[in-house]
C-alpha cells in the first residue's frame, strides 16, 4: 500500500519539477507558456503532499522529537503516543471534513482552470481522498496503541 502511494506521490513531484522546468525554459527561450502550468502544478503538489501524509501516517514515519519520550517509562511512552496520535487524528479529521466541503463547493460552483477550462474539483477531491485515508490510518493507529500495541501498522 505505502509503496504505491509513495510511487504516485513521487511521480507527481517529478511531474511538477518537469512542468516547472519546461515552463521556465519555454518562457525564457521562446516566450511560450504551458497552459495552466502554475495552477496544475499547485494542485499536483497538494495531491502529492496529502497522499504523502497518508503514507507517513500509515507507516508511522512522521518526524518526531523524542526528547521527552526517551525519559518516560513504558506506560508514559504509550500514553504520550496515544495523546499525540489522538491530536493527529483530530486534526486530520477536521482537515478531511473541510476539504470535502471545499470539493462540494468547487463542484457546485463549476470552478475551472483559467486557460484549459478544466474543472478543479477532481484535483481537490484527489487531495481530500489522501487526507481522508490519513485520517483513517490515524484512527487505526490510535486503536492499536489503545489496545497496547506500538502503533506501528505492521507490528
Amino acid at each position: 500500500m505505502t509503496r504505491v502511494v509513495d510511487l504516485i506521490s513521487g511521480f507527481l513531484l517529478a511531474l511538477i519539477a518537469l512542468t516547472t522546468f519546461g515552463e521556465a525554459t519555454l518562457r525564457y527561450l521562446f516566450a511560450i507558456q504551458i497552459p495552466d502550468a502554475y495552477t496544475l502544478s499547485g494542485y499536483a503538489q497538494a495531491i502529492a503532499i496529502f497522499w504523502g501524509i497518508c503514507s507517513a501516517t500509515y507507516a508511522g514515519r512522521h518526524i518526531t522529537v523524542d526528547l521527552l519520550w526517551e525519559y518516560l517509562g513504558r506506560n508514559g511512552r504509550r500514553l504520550l503516543d496515544l495523546v499525540a496520535t489522538l491530536f493527529s487524528a483530530l486534526f486530520l479529521g477536521a482537515m478531511t471534513w473541510m476539504l470535502f466541503a471545499k470539493v462540494h463547493r468547487a463542484h457546485g460552483s463549476f470552478e475551472i482552470t483559467s486557460v484549459l477550462h478544466w474543472p478543479i474539483w477532481p484535483f481537490i477531491a484527489a487531495a481530500a481522498a489522501g487526507i481522508a485515508a490519513a485520517f483513517f490510518f490515524a484512527v487505526l493507529r490510535l486503536a492499536k496503541i489503545a489496545r497496547g500495541g506500538t502503533g506501528e501498522i505492521h507490528d
